[in-house]
């Protein structure tokens, strides 16, 4: 069983197919997970995207550039498909900060595991410094440890911010959770560049897991991406 207290899933609820191979691994895994499928992009009125979207050039640079610097991209406006998994993130983190005591687990629907998942996920958590505050554990847009610092035998590592590694994976701490909930009302950007720019604000502990232990199915070919 996975040593986690909630484990949240971001869905689309479009993708039927997507959700039927999602729900057989979680099954043969043993996990048991609640579906956050509010928020679909057909559902999202001007209304609400304006009330938590801050949409304006402004904005983002004063938010983005500072905590990327030199490596940020120019401020574009986020499609609907963007905004809908900003939402379900937002909400997903709204969910740890009420419902867990200690900790929950985030995964986007496209999540594949790599061979003993559990094992090694409980195995990495416990070799992680208790003073975490949030975990990467899958590889989005390749994303690793850089290979010069990589150790045997040493599976975590901290990270400087920007720390974010993609959405596709990653565990929160309560604490966290609550003051993210607390800033995080207007978003400007996408899922994981917001979550960068909020772990930088609240001055987080950010650890990656390496070797990854999840894989994005919509990088490999197994799914379509649906964001752009």
């Amino acid at each position: 069983m996975i040593n986690a207290e909630k484990t949240y899933l971001v869905h689309y609820t479009k993708l039927e197919d997507r959700k039927k191979h999602t729900d057989e691994q979680f099954k043969n895994l043993g996990i048991d997970i609640e579906y956050i499928t509010e928020y679909d992009q057909e559902d999202l009125t001007d209304e609400l995207i304006d009330k938590h979207y801050d949409s304006s050039e402004e904005s983002y640079n004063s938010k983005i550039h500072p905590t990327y610097g030199n490596r940020s991209t120019p401020h574009r406006i986020l499609n609907k498909g963007e905004i809908s998994c900003v939402f379900k993130h937002k909400l997903a983190i709204e969910k740890i900060s009420k419902e867990c005591d200690n900790y929950g687990v985030v995964f986007e629907d496209d999540v594949v595991f790599v061979e003993d998942f559990i094992e090694k996920f409980n195995k990495f958590l416990d070799l992680t410094p208790d003073d975490w505050d949030a975990i990467f554990i899958g590889s989005c847009a390749g994303l690793r440890v850089n290979p010069q610092f990589v150790k045997e035998d040493v599976f975590t590592y901290k990270v400087d911010h920007p720390a974010s590694k993609g959405g596709d994976s990653y565990l929160l701490k309560r604490d966290l959770a609550e003051k993210i909930s607390g800033t995080m009302d207007k978003f400007v950007t996408a899922a994981d560049w917001e979550l960068s720019y909020q772990f930088k604000l609240h001055n987080a502990n950010v650890y990656w897991w390496e070797p990854p232990l999840v894989v994005q199915g919509s990088e490999i070919g197994l799914y379509k991406s649906t964001l752009r």
